[in-house]
């Protein structure tokens, strides 16, 4: 048999006795897509790609949980295709610079699109999107209201709006300084040191973001879109036991949010907890009706991990017939063929068949 070919430009290859070497090429690279902090990591392209970020929210400031979130050639073909997480926040990387469509949609909004530009624009774009109801928004749809709401001053209240204007604007200064101002004049303004961190998250602040979102889950543990930030924050930086605590508290309180027990299936990956990491991925998946396919690429990791080779090859070719275009695919792609021309998958098989054979 030939040897595999490489999977990376730095020469690693697939060790056909074990999963090692795979499994950290699959983790780096699934790792990128779906934790790095709300803005992303710098990307490591050559110049050719982009990340693309934002936030979903109604008219009136509130996130919407339920977008689903597109990205689409000019002719219609989809390119990638995420929901939001519970902070309505949605992340792309690794998107060719050409014109593309950004289409957004969620139950009870117009639908949204936007035409971007990427290939005359820098690496890192911000697209934050504001939605119009088609009639009144259930409550459930909508960003639980923070305990902090009702008691923040007015003057704390007016420029948390003036922050939510300047962020439909895409003027990310003007914003940082009105929330900064609005935590300055009511410390305990949950939604607004939520609001914070998440942009200071956006200019790679993330020493301060998360200060901002302790604050927030310290002031009212019970808004939860503190939680979905810092648990991704803390997951991104590989505090992966830190993390873990956080998202504890938050599927206590909200066992049904799949972006809750996505991250703590990060976290637990991160700590080598791999069975407890396929549980929760795939608790994820049940809890939505269109689990997004890094879900799939996830648990080929797993699989990866646990040295169980058809599964991860189930995991991978799931991902395909999900996402034939998606970010992952050509990656993907490249590591089946490892898989098949190392031979592990027959192996395994093979091995299989004479254990349940034995009497």
């Amino acid at each position: 048999m030939s040897p595999p070919g490489p999977l990376s430009t730095s020469g690693a290859r697939l060790n056909p006795v074990g999963p090692s070497l795979l499994g950290l090429l699959l983790t780096g690279l699934m790792l990128l897509v779906v934790v790095c902090p709300a803005g992303g990591q710098e990307m490591t392209g050559q110049g050719r790609e982009a990340n693309v970020t934002g936030r979903v929210r109604t008219d009136q400031g509130t996130v919407v949980k339920s977008a689903i979130v597109r990205l689409e050639t000019e002719a219609g073909l989809r390119v990638a295709e995420v929901p939001v997480n519970s902070a309505g926040e949605f992340y792309f990387s690794y998107v060719p610079k050409q014109p593309c469509v950004l289409v957004v949609t969620a139950e009870g909004f117009e639908p949204y699109r936007q035409t971007l530009d990427i290939s005359a624009t820098a690496n890192e774009i911000i697209a934050n999107i504001t939605l119009s109801p088609l009639g009144k928004l259930a409550s459930e749809r909508t960003s639980p209201p923070a305990l902090s709401d009702t008691q923040a001053p007015k003057e704390a209240k007016r420029e948390y709006e003036n922050a939510e204007k300047a962020l439909q604007s895409h003027k990310l200064g003007d914003a940082r300084k009105h929330l900064e101002a609005a935590v300055r004049q009511y410390p305990c303004y949950a939604r607004a040191q939520t609001d914070l961190g998440l942009l200071l998250s956006d200019q790679k602040d993330y020493k301060g973001s998360e200060a901002a979102l302790r604050t927030s889950i310290k002031c009212d543990p019970g808004y939860l879109d503190a939680y979905s930030a810092l648990g991704a924050l803390l997951n991104a930086e590989k505090r992966y036991d830190e993390a873990e605590a956080v998202l504890e508290q938050a599927v206590r309180q909200a066992p049904g949010s799949w972006q809750f027990h996505f991250q703590m299936g990060v976290a637990e990956y991160g700590l080598k907890q791999y069975d407890e990491a396929e549980q929760n991925y795939r608790k994820a998946q049940s809890l939505t009706s269109t689990p997004e396919p890094e879900l799939n690429a996830k648990l080929a990791d797993v699989y990866l991990r646990k040295n169980d080779f058809p599964k991860a090859y189930a995991e991978m070719q799931n991902y395909l017939k999900a996402a034939p275009n998606g970010t992952l695919a050509s990656r993907i792609k490249d590591v089946i063929k490892q898989m098949e021309s190392a031979g592990v998958l027959q192996a395994q098989q093979t091995k299989a068949a004479a254990g349940s054979s034995q009497p």
